[in-house]
């Protein structure tokens, strides 16, 4: 990592205050709890040689040399906010940042027994199946069935992710090429390679779609700060609550009040999801436009639509009030509920964000997953409408069935959601919700709103699956373990 220097001597109140414990963590790989948080993010499918593992072994003694962990992630986030803050505008200091994760046969080619391993994962039946193996009880069929995946379905077989990230692209590429020969040296196969990039000019922070991304994440106890102010949220965060470490990293407390269950192997490690997600702009946009004019009594805006669609305007404003009045204004805001709304003619029951995180209304503290997304891919222009460009999906979490599948077939994929007490049947979500064929139910979103404006809205699918894994994001530890063909059974 390199690094330049631009820390003000004046350091604010909050960094007196005693350290949350995880912040120091050197165990829990970065981009779990201390987001990544680059402009350009490769991701790297590979497959360890048929040698009984010593190939893949190798090459884990040499990403252990680079992976890189919480701590140093978190210092260089808070330094570089710390330097915006005081300046006003984005500090020169850069670093490039490398995760690593094992699908289970990546773990059962590395690990020095796997038949204990088998018997570790019994009960972890959606990360032993893949990602593939549960496309289509997620509704990944047809042209998004893995038989049409790039990469993690049986044919295209995956043992590694590699997520490498940076400020600078020349920065990104230095690394790859060390990586590159580290594949080589080792007979490691690169199945397929994806590049992140983050769009630029009025797009940034925005996804291909055009709304602003990332708003609504969840605070970690036990590694944020909680607001003093307001209990149960995260400081300077408003409306982000705070949740266990345990229902995102092994090891620690969840919500049900203990660690989540599993061998000690997997203490401090995660458990990974990543999706690539092609975006159909142009059909997107066309279909908001012949929707919009379908309202009665005299038709919506295509802006408002599509605001209704997803929860907020493109600049990221939330169509729900705001819980505060000082902070509960901005793109940025995050601070509602939908307690005043059952009925959806603020927020309608089918948006995006009330159907992938109902607040309030469910015990949703238990479905929260933490999300690292970046798009890929050129931004969308006349001209250019058939090019690949879409969202890499990450996200993290200490159950796949009780988390992110949980959220896309129980509350995005599932028309006979009603994300709150009062409110009704509404179709699945429309931007990344897929009915499963056979499924009961309309999938058709009915929205009725304030102002008196009704509509069914009937769309296609815009957002289409085209690769899948499911990993495990090892502590350091295990990572070491595994290296040097270890047990990882035996007491440290």
């Amino acid at each position: 990592m390199t690094t330049t220097s631009m820390r003000p001597t004046a350091a604010p109140d909050i960094e007196q205050l005693p350290e949350p414990p995880l912040r120091r963590s050197t165990e829990i790989q970065g981009n779990i709890l201390a987001a990544f948080n680059k402009d350009y993010m490769t991701f790297r499918y590979v497959r360890f040689p048929d040698d009984k593992g010593a190939g893949g072994r190798g090459w884990l003694s040499v990403m252990l040399n680079t992976v890189s962990v919480t701590e140093a992630v978190e210092d260089f986030n808070e330094e570089f906010s710390l330097s915006r803050r005081a300046y006003g505008q984005d500090p020169s200091l850069t670093a490039t940042w490398v995760g690593v994760s094992l699908t289970f046969q990546g773990l059962l080619q590395v690990a020095r027994e796997p038949e204990k391993v088998k018997q570790d994962l019994t009960h972890f039946g959606s990360f032993v199946k893949g990602a593939d193996g549960m496309a289509a009880s997620l509704g990944d069929e047809g042209t998004s069935g893995p038989e049409s995946w790039l990469f993690g379905s049986d044919r295209t077989g995956v043992h590694a992710v590699l997520l490498v990230a940076a400020d600078t692209e020349e920065a990104l590429d230095e690394k790859l090429r060390n990586i590159t020969a580290a594949d080589s040296a080792h007979g490691v196969v690169l199945v397929h390679q994806d590049d992140g990039r983050t769009l630029t000019g009025d797009l940034r922070g925005h996804e291909h779609f055009g709304y602003k991304d990332g708003i609504s994440q969840p605070g970690v106890k036990d590694f944020h700060r909680e607001d003093r102010d307001n209990p149960g949220f995260r400081e300077n965060r408003a409306g982000a609550v705070m949740v266990e470490p345990g229902e995102f990293v092994f090891g620690h407390k969840s919500e049900s009040g203990n660690p989540p269950e599993g061998p000690k192997w997997l203490d401090n490690g995660s458990l990974q999801v990543v999706r690539r997600l092609r975006q159909d702009v142009s059909a997107w946009n066309d279909a908001v436009v012949r929707e919009a004019g379908k309202f009665r009594p005299s038709g919506i805006s295509p802006e408002l639509l599509g605001a209704c669609l997803v929860g907020r305007m493109k600049d990221g404003t939330p169509l729900a009030q705001g819980e505060n009045p000082v902070t509960g204004v901005g793109p940025g805001r995050n601070d509602f509920t939908y307690e005043n709304d059952g009925q959806g003619k603020l927020t309608p029951c089918a948006a995006h964000i009330r159907r992938t995180t109902p607040r309030r209304f469910e015990p949703t503290q238990r479905h929260r997953i933490m999300r690292r997304g970046i798009p890929y891919g050129p931004a969308y222009t006349r001209g250019n409408e058939d090019t690949d460009r879409g969202l890499m999906f990450v996200c993290y979490g200490t159950s796949l069935e009780r988390q992110y599948e949980f959220v896309q077939r129980i509350w995005s994929n599932n028309p006979n959601f009603v994300p709150g007490t009062s409110g009704a049947p509404n179709g699945i979500d429309k931007v990344t919700g897929t009915i499963k064929q056979g499924d009961p139910g309309s999938p058709d979103a009915r929205i009725a709103l304030a102002d008196g404006h009704e509509g069914t809205v009937s769309m296609d699918r815009f957002v289409r699956t085209t690769g899948a894994v499911y990993a495990f994001t090892p502590s350091i530890t295990t990572l070491r373990r595994l290296a040097a063909n270890q047990s990882l059974h035996e007491k440290v």
